[in-house]
């Protein structure tokens, strides 16, 4: 599994996953799937995050996103 921590959200991907390339990004009490595509996109929602959150977890994981597909592509080939 590589993670990274960001403010109070935790992005993960794990290497048993699958496609398409996504990363996990947690908070409180929700789990969100985000593309690592540009521009990324929510495949899936887990809990009721707040329209911030949201649109904080999307900003992320763009600015983090080089970095995210490299460790998608060093788990996952």
């Amino acid at each position: 599994m590589s993670s990274i921590r960001y403010a109070k959200l935790r992005l993960v991907i794990y290497p048993n996953d699958h496609p398409p390339p996504h990363v996990h990004v947690m908070g409180q009490d929700w789990e969100m799937r985000i593309a690592l595509s540009q521009p990324p996109y929510v495949l899936s929602i887990l809990g009721k995050p707040k329209r911030q959150e949201v649109a904080s977890a999307l900003l992320v994981v763009n600015e983090k996103l080089l970095v995210l597909q490299m460790m998608w592509s060093n788990l996952h080939g």
